[in-house]
C-alpha cells in the first residue's frame, strides 16, 4: 500500500542514482534534484565521473542549495570491498548523519543492451557474457544490498528499478537484455514480499531517445526488428528522455502503485 501520510517529495531524502551521467538518468537526476528538499543528498554513480560531475554542477547552478556528490562506480566490476565500503566512504566523505535522513531512495538506471548483433543461440563468448549479466543484474543486486545495509534504520525505503517492456515480451537479438530486465523484475518483487515495507517501482519508460534505442535500431541482425524501430523514429513515435522522466515522478507523486508493480510509461496515472 502507499505511504498516504506523507507525500515522498516533501521528505529529507539521501538519493542514490546510476547511470545519471547522460540520457535517461540525466533526465531523472534532474527531476528528483528539483522536487525534493534541498535538505536532501543526491548520490551520482556512473563510469564516467567527469560527465556526472558536469551535471552535478549544473544542476547546482540551477538549483541553488542543493547538495549533490558524485562517485565513478563501475556496477561490473565486482569488488568486494567496493560494494562494503561505497556509502559509508560518501557519508564520511561529505560530512553526512545516516540518521538525519527520512527517507532513502535509490534509482537503478544503469544497463547495457548487449550484443545485438547475435541471435540467442549465437551467444558463445564467456567474457562479454558474464561482464553483462555482471553489470545488469550481480553488481546491481550487489549495490542494493549495501544500500539497503547502510539505511536499514531509516523509515521510508524507496526502490526505483528502470524496466522495460522486455523483462515481459520477447525480442529477437534481445535476448540477454530481455533475460537481464527480467532476471531483476523478480529480485525486487522477492524483495517486496520479504519486507513489504520497502516502496518498489519498476518503472518502464518506453522507447526513449537514447544511445541504447539507436545501437539496437542500428545493430540488430534482425532486419524486421531494426526496421520497426526506425518506423518508431519517423513516426515521432520515440519519446524524449524528459518526457519519460517527467512520468516517472507523477507516478510517484501519486504513490498509488502496488508493490512491486511493473508500471510502463503509457499506463494511466
Amino acid at each position: 500500500m502507499a505511504d498516504a501520510t506523507r507525500d515522498l517529495f516533501v521528505k529529507k531524502s539521501f538519493v542514490v542514482i546510476t547511470g545519471a551521467s547522460r540520457g535517461l538518468g540525466k533526465c531523472i537526476a534532474s527531476k528528483l534534484v528539483a522536487n525534493l528538499p534541498r535538505s536532501s543528498f543526491f548520490l551520482f554513480l556512473s563510469r564516467n565521473n567527469a560527465a556526472q560531475e558536469i551535471v552535478a554542477s549544473e544542476l547546482s547552478t540551477s538549483y541553488p542549495g542543493a547538495q549533490i556528490g558524485s562517485c565513478k562506480f563501475d556496477q561490473g566490476h565486482l569488488d568486494q570491498n567496493i560494494f562494503d565500503t561505497l556509502f559509508t566512504d560518501v557519508i564520511k566523505k561529505h560530512d553526512l548523519n545516516v540518521g538525519d535522513f527520512e527517507q532513502a531512495v535509490i534509482v537503478h538506471n544503469c544497463a547495457t543492451v548487449g550484443d545485438v548483433s547475435k541471435y540467442a543461440w549465437e551467444m558463445m563468448e564467456v567474457a562479454s557474457l558474464q561482464k553483462f549479466f555482471d553489470v545488469n543484474v550481480t553488481g546491481m543486486i550487489l549495490l542494493n544490498s549495501a544500500f539497503f545495509k547502510t539505511f536499514s534504520g531509516t523509515k521510508s525505503r524507496l526502490i526505483v528499478n528502470m524496466t522495460s517492456d522486455n523483462s515481459k515480451i520477447p525480442y529477437p537479438t534481445m535476448s540477454t537484455y530481455c533475460a537481464s530486465k527480467s532476471a531483476r523484475d523478480m529480485y525486487f518483487r522477492v524483495l517486496a514480499l520479504e519486507d513489504p515495507s520497502i516502496r518498489v517501482l519498476s518503472y518502464s519508460p518506453g522507447p526513449c531517445d537514447t544511445d541504447m534505442l539507436a545501437n539496437v535500431r542500428d545493430k540488430s541482425s534482425n532486419k524486421e526488428f531494426a526496421d520497426d524501430i526506425k518506423k518508431f523514429y519517423s513516426e515521432g513515435k520515440v519519446l524524449t528522455c524528459d518526457t519519460s522522466a517527467d512520468k516517472l515522478v507523477a507516478v510517484l507523486r501519486k504513490n498509488t502503485f502496488k508493490n512491486a508493480e511493473h508500471v510502463e510509461y503509457d499506463d494511466p496515472l
